[in-house]
């Protein structure tokens, strides 16, 4: 019934915000009545979550506010993502005038940088805890779309001193966000125990799957909504009513205005997409860090004979410390120690 309802409340929101006319308005018609009912089935499958016995993520015990937030972080990364893959390549073919094999070519700068960063960010959250790669990989990332929101109309020639400003700033972007990748991973399995690791990994994948739904369907609308209102005044010319020179001169200066409204569509759209990644960074310091203990574990310096190995901690005070809410069952290693050995 659980995963019914969440099917359901997600299934609404992404068709509330597809807008098939987005001349009319952001929204279609059906827009707001769809999403409304969205939320509202999304609030009723919380409350079957709080009441039912068998529940897709059991919270019992767990930090919910730490959690929810790390969760956020990943749904706000998978929009910003999900952004990037698709319109920096319409930035290529429309702006730059670069067929679609092009436009890939220029988002690899972006997806080299990503995976580079994400193994980076593992590294650095062993070390320091999950809160501050994940902030700094937000806040990096806000600033490569800032940027990206800035490129001027000129952008084949723009660059840094000897460097080409489109291959610095998608670099920077990828940094960003793959920098929150392991974080978000590690820090959502830090907080539940770890019976529930299975389905905690699932709500990471599910939240930034959502937002990349979400964050496409809804930019989108407003993009193309923006771009035929500033568009809406412009009348091509034709070529029977007016001399063969006056009419090159007339199309010169509505192709000009047709890439105005296009960069400022996209300028739009990065300024959000910006702003979503800020609302990414103060969600992820709401997350707990490094050397600071949370309901399961304690993470702190390594001391005489410890590796810096991440230490269970049995202070759980839970009502069902690693007990599988469907089954019942509490996982034991033969021991009669539910956290192995090591506990």
């Amino acid at each position: 019934v659980g995963g019914l309802l969440l099917a359901l409340g997600l299934g609404l929101l992404v068709v509330g915000v597809y807008n098939p006319e987005p001349q009319e308005s952001a929204l279609p018609s059906w827009g707001p009545p769809v999403l409304v009912a969205g939320a509202a089935v999304l609030v009723v499958f919380v409350l079957w979550e709080v009441r039912a016995r068998t529940r897709l993520l059991d919270l019992a015990g767990v930090r919910r506010g730490p959690l929810l937030a790390t969760l956020g972080v990943s749904l706000l990364s998978g929009a910003a993502l999900m952004v990037t893959l698709v319109d920096v390549v319409l930035v290529a073919q429309t702006v730059l005038d670069k067929d679609a094999t092009e436009g890939a070519l220029l988002l690899t700068r972006f997806l080299v940088a990503l995976p580079i960063a994400a193994v980076a960010g593992g590294v650095i959250a062993r070390r320091v805890g999950e809160r501050w790669p994940m902030a700094a990989g937000m806040a990096v990332a806000a600033v490569g779309y800032l940027l990206i929101a800035a490129w001027p109309a000129d952008l084949a020639d723009a660059s840094y001193g000897p460097l080409p400003r489109m291959d610095v700033d998608l670099v920077v972007t990828g940094l960003g966000l793959g920098l929150v990748i392991a974080p978000v991973s590690s820090a959502v399995l830090a907080f539940v125990p770890a019976a529930r690791h299975g389905v905690a990994s699932a709500a990471v994948v599910v939240a930034r799957m959502m937002g990349m739904l979400l964050g496409i369907s809804a930019l989108s609308a407003w993009g193309f909504h923006r771009f035929h209102a500033l568009t809406a005044d412009l009348k091509p010319p034709l070529p029977f009513l007016m001399p063969k020179d006056e009419f090159a001169r007339q199309l010169k200066i509505y192709n000009a205005a047709v890439d105005d409204a296009l960069r400022t569509e996209y300028q739009e759209i990065f300024w959000i997409t910006a702003g979503l990644c800020v609302l990414g960074a103060v969600l992820a310091l709401a997350a707990a860090g490094g050397s600071e203990r949370d309901g399961h574990r304690v993470r702190g310096r390594p001391g005489k004979g410890d590796s810096g190995r991440i230490w269970p901690s049995n202070g759980h005070t839970g009502r069902d410390l690693g007990k599988d809410s469907a089954t019942g069952q509490v996982p034991s290693d033969g021991l009669g120690n539910i956290l192995g050995k090591d506990g």
